[in-house]
């Protein structure tokens, strides 16, 4: 037994081996295609000022119980000013759905929601720039499952989880344009900052096999601290009736909705930064700069995000605290809606 257990785990690591080598002649050609590129690339202008700086992040963390989930989500951000105190803020929030399909989505959306709110507080500052972690476009982009599309336009909705997604989903449209269109109104610059993986911009920009990523072409051409020609990205809603909804009550509009990004090389062994800004700012590109290079954290990242990140974290007992409070209310309210709930699924009980 102990020679064909042995023999099978040998079997094993050959497979793994043989699988390494389709990897590598898979990739082999593209990224041969994208070493023979072109990018012109800015070189960085070395000028640091310090700003009246907003920034935020949020977080999120659900605990599924047998016939709803209880979502608690959390935002923190700070107005970061020269020579004066960092002025903090946090934000909760608690949502109990009945939604079972599409939960990590819709407890995204929750989540963003809150940074919207929390970014509205900070606008309220009058900072010079606005930091969201995250990206621009990706904001406007985000979709609903498709049980939900069809229902934006119903006054009257039977399914409740349908129609807290829905409700979620309005809100969600509604903070997103009112915060775009402050930032416009008010001349704040407005800055999402990502390190996403996944994106495809620059290769469909060079018509590059989409096998690999904006970040691993970039890994290849970027030796030292540069950044990218802003790139206007083109996008699309999810689909025609979000479209047309976002039409009907005039939010995110071309004018105020348009988007260029650039990458940002902060240090040479650091990986790339992906900035979205929007189009009307397209003449303050020079700013957005000097705000990669100031804040910079000597390591390629934000400091700023470091900070409100931290802010920003769920932990794990404050979600605790929160089933638990539910849990005791419900007790106290209606015993048997709380057998319903909270007896223990069958995963737990393993």
């Amino acid at each position: 037994m102990a020679g064909k257990s042995a023999e099978s785990e040998f079997d094993f690591i050959i497979k793994a081996r043989q699988e390494a080598r389709k990897v590598v002649d898979y990739y082999k050609t593209y990224l041969e295609d994208a070493g023979k590129v072109d990018i012109p690339f800015i070189e960085l202008e070395g000028k640091k000022e310090l700003r009246k700086i907003a920034a935020l992040d949020g977080g999120e963390r659900k605990k599924s119980l047998i016939a709803s989930s209880v979502i608690v989500v959390r935002a923190g951000g700070g107005i970061f000013e020269k020579d004066k105190k960092i002025r903090k803020k946090v934000m909760h929030d608690i949502f109990i759905t009945s939604i079972y399909q599409d939960i990590d989505r819709f407890a995204n959306l929750i989540r963003d929601i809150l940074e919207f709110r929390i970014s509205l507080e900070l606008l309220e500052e009058d900072p010079e720039v606005l930091i969201m972690d995250g990206s621009l476009v990706g904001y406007v982009t985000r979709g609903v499952p498709n049980n939900v599309i069809g229902h934006l336009h119903d006054r009257t909705i039977r399914q409740k989880a349908i129609q807290e997604y829905v409700e979620a989903y309005k809100e969600y449209l509604r903070l997103f344009d009112r915060l775009l269109k402050t930032c416009y109104k008010k001349k704040i610059l407005l800055m999402g900052v990502s390190k996403d993986s996944h994106v495809h911009y620059l290769i469909n920009e060079y018509h590059l096999n989409t096998a690999i990523t904006d970040y691993a072409l970039l890994q290849l051409k970027m030796r030292r601290p540069c950044a990218t020609e802003p790139m206007e990205v083109m996008y699309s809603f999810h689909s025609q009736p979000i479209q047309e909804f976002v039409d009907e009550k005039n939010y995110l509009q071309p004018d105020i909705a348009s988007f260029y990004i650039s990458y940002f090389k902060l240090k040479k062994n650091s990986i790339p930064i992906r900035v979205d800004f929007p189009k009307w700012q397209r003449g303050r590109f020079k700013e957005v700069m000097s705000i990669m290079e100031t804040y910079h954290d000597q390591k390629g990242f934000l400091l700023t995000a470091h900070l409100v990140h931290n802010w920003a974290v769920m932990k794990e007992s404050i979600l605790t605290s929160a089933v638990n409070a539910i849990r005791e209310e419900v007790l106290k309210l209606e015993p048997s809606i709380y057998n319903a709930i909270f007896a223990p699924q069958r995963r737990e009980a393993i």
